[in-house]
């Protein structure tokens, strides 16, 4: 968001002195204005900073301390919380959480201060009401106390439960693939609330140097239940009934079982169908994740449902999808491949996942 920039007058020498000073200023205002849109664009889009720390492309603050300048700049046109910075800085300090943390939680959760919870009911933290069965959204008496509510959660899901990271307070926030999110916008909240600290100069609490897209190096099953049905080899296709060479392991499962990634990671590809001639053609629904560590990605074709898109970082052992039977397949079940290359280099993830696999 570009920030106000006030301008100390001075007396007019001149008119023609006057409009190209005016005129220099639209100009600068312009720049900056393109210039922080298309970086909010590219951090929303690839979800990733300069700094890519905190798994989840979130950058923590240069000198790891409160920009104040920054973080009050950036509230001037955040709506109900314009001037509220040393509220928010009190507020952290009492509960000890992140300023930065605390406030762009609030920006994702309120539209920058404009959304009809805090502006009409002083809740800026998306709080229910007990009181109704949790079906309504809780009134608070002042815009003062919502936020020292919203502080207590916070404080309650990062010191009480250890929910550290952006990542870790979005599971709980925003929990992907829940019935309450039809069109899955949960998924954008872990990336936008990192691009949003990011324009606050940065987290100072509970930083990383090591971004989890690198992954551990080593993959997990990605199913539950595991049962390999066909292996990494040659066969006949039974849906062409060509020869081919089967370049992953097919795991049976119920339609609507739960599919895990099988490392850290960043999600490069996701098809809903993939389509002929895009290199994925006959995966049906299908999601390829990039594993930085050993430079590998796995791959997850004929979902049903896909849980992540592309650009989000996701954890080991994340619900990325549901088992289906798109594409080219003959019943529900978990097609998956290890590659040494974005498209190919194909191995055998038997020995690498420790399973026993039908030929």
């Amino acid at each position: 968001m570009a920030q106000r920039n006030n301008q100390n007058q001075e007396p007019t020498k001149s008119w023609g002195l006057l409009i190209l000073r005016f005129l220099s200023v639209k100009v600068i205002l312009i720049v900056i204005l393109l210039f922080v849109g298309i970086s909010a664009l590219g951090v929303l889009i690839g979800g990733s900073t300069q700094q890519d720390t905190l798994g989840v492309g979130g950058g923590c603050s240069v000198s790891g301390e409160l920009n104040e300048e920054t973080f009050n700049q950036t509230l001037e046109q955040a709506g109900v919380f314009k001037g509220k910075g040393n509220l928010f800085i009190s507020i952290a300090k009492e509960q000890n959480i992140d300023p930065v943390l605390f406030a762009a939680i609030a920006m994702s959760e309120t539209g920058w201060g404009t959304s009809k919870a805090v502006v009409e009911k002083n809740n800026p933290g998306g709080i229910m009401d007990s009181a109704t069965g949790m079906s309504t959204v809780k009134r608070f008496s002042s815009l003062k106390e919502g936020m020292e509510a919203m502080g207590v959660t916070l404080h309650n899901r990062i010191v009480v439960d250890g929910l550290t990271t952006i990542e870790k307070l979005g599971n709980v926030y925003a929990p992907i693939g829940v019935a309450n999110d039809p069109n899955n916008l949960n998924a954008n909240w872990i990336p936008t609330v990192t691009a949003i600290a990011d324009k606050f100069g940065g987290l100072t609490m509970n930083c990383s140097n090591t971004g989890s897209s690198g992954g551990t190096g080593k993959y997990i099953i990605p199913v539950k239940n595991p049962r390999v049905s066909s292996g990494f080899s040659d066969r006949i296709n039974p849906v062409t009934g060509v020869h081919e060479s089967h370049k992953g392991l097919d795991f049976a499962q119920p339609i609507g079982s739960d599919i895990l990634a099988a490392d850290d990671g960043k999600v490069v590809v996701v098809m809903k169908p993939a389509v002929s001639g895009s290199g994925f053609g006959g995966y049906g629904f299908v999601t390829l994740i990039e594993h930085g560590k050993n430079k590998e990605w796995t791959l997850y074709g004929h979902q049903s449902e896909i849980l992540v898109k592309v650009g989000q970082k996701v954890k080991q052992g994340q619900v990325i999808g549901k088992v289906g039977s798109t594409g080219q397949s003959t019943g529900p079940h978990l097609h998956f491949e290890i590659r040494k290359k974005k498209m190919g280099g194909q191995v055998d993830p038997a020995p690498v996942l420790g399973v026993l696999a039908t030929s």
